[in-house]
């Protein structure tokens, strides 16, 4: 073989070896394909809550036209983040989603093993934007239940002053109901984390993600007049001591006063026997613009207390 048709053949194998890296790291699917593909269902039981949570009254009756809403970290498989492995915490996840049943759900750190266990799940839930399953994956992300709402339009950002772009982010939705034609937008994040030994860097690093997340949140409104809830984990605490009296960290108070937590705005509150609204609570729903809320839940029933170091906070409303 003579040195030029040498040199077009290595071209043409690092070509076809670009392309094919390429599709690998930027489909969507590229987990859903067989050869990655495996039943997690066969391998271990799928632990149905439904019957007990029902048996407790705790699976919250949704009105007819009302909207339900979720929020929960996943908490990744890292090791160093805390995390164990997801398969054999997936089938809590899907639990709870199928007995609550939410219209929404916003979920962080969503690493790529939880991607898989998502994405092969055949049901009516889907994700909004296209996830990336190797670099640069996009952890925060939203998914909806594709029988009672449409996709008007949706989008996402990256905060611009911080490194970890995958995990710190803004996604969004504008969502059409099918049964009444009524549009919101749900916005989903998951702000810096505030360590002990560089607390004023973190507080100054998050004031500005709040900062970029409100200016978001203001352009949508403005575009489409449609109310607008806020979900995720902010890594601002909100609790309530002995006295009664509100101790907040991080930037929850300037979150407080650009929006509406949804805890103030309704009376009907449950919680699990595990952890309280009276307790530090990282995770919120905040409201901007003319939304009802009929029910707010944190679930830290037992049963979900292996699922991550979060419980999932739920929401229902009235547009």
């Amino acid at each position: 073989m003579s040195n030029t048709k040498l040199m077009n053949y290595n071209k043409r194998i690092l070509i076809t070896a670009i392309i094919t890296l390429t599709v690998f790291i930027f489909s969507p699917q590229i987990y859903a394909l067989p050869i990655f593909e495996y039943n997690i269902f066969e391998q271990r039981p799928r632990y149905e809550f439904t019957e007990q949570l029902k048996k407790d009254n705790l699976l919250l009756n949704k009105g007819e036209n009302e909207i339900r809403v979720m929020t929960l970290n996943l908490l990744a498989h890292y090791t160093s983040w805390g995390g164990t492995p997801v398969n054999e915490r997936s089938h809590i996840f899907f639990s709870l989603r199928d007995s609550y049943k939410p219209d929404v759900l916003g979920v962080q750190e969503m690493c790529s093993d939880w991607y898989k266990e998502i994405i092969n799940d055949k049901s009516s839930y889907k994700f909004v934007t296209p996830i990336k399953t190797a670099f640069p994956q996009k952890m925060t992300a939203i998914l909806y239940n594709s029988d009672t709402l449409q996709v008007i339009d949706s989008g996402n950002k990256a905060f611009s002053d911080v490194l970890n772009f995958k995990a710190r982010r803004v996604v969004w939705t504008v969502f059409k109901t099918k049964n009444t034609n009524e549009i919101f937008v749900v916005l989903n994040t998951h702000l810096s984390f505030i360590s002990k030994n560089k607390t004023d860097q973190n507080l100054g690093s998050q004031a500005c993600q709040v900062n970029e997340l409100y200016t978001t949140t203001k352009a949508l409104y403005s575009q489409y007049s449609a109310p607008i809830l806020i979900i995720g984990d902010f890594n601002t605490k909100r609790r309530v001591n002995h006295q009664k009296s509100v101790i907040i960290s991080g930037n929850y108070g300037i979150l407080n006063s650009l929006y509406t937590d949804a805890e103030n705005s309704t009376k009907t509150k449950f919680c699990g026997e595990n952890l309280s609204f009276n307790n530090t609570l990282n995770d919120h729903i905040f409201i901007y613009g003319d939304i009802k809320v009929k029910n707010l839940a944190l679930l830290s029933q037992d049963c979900f207390a292996n699922l991550s170091d979060h419980f999932p906070l739920l929401a229902d409303f009235s547009l």
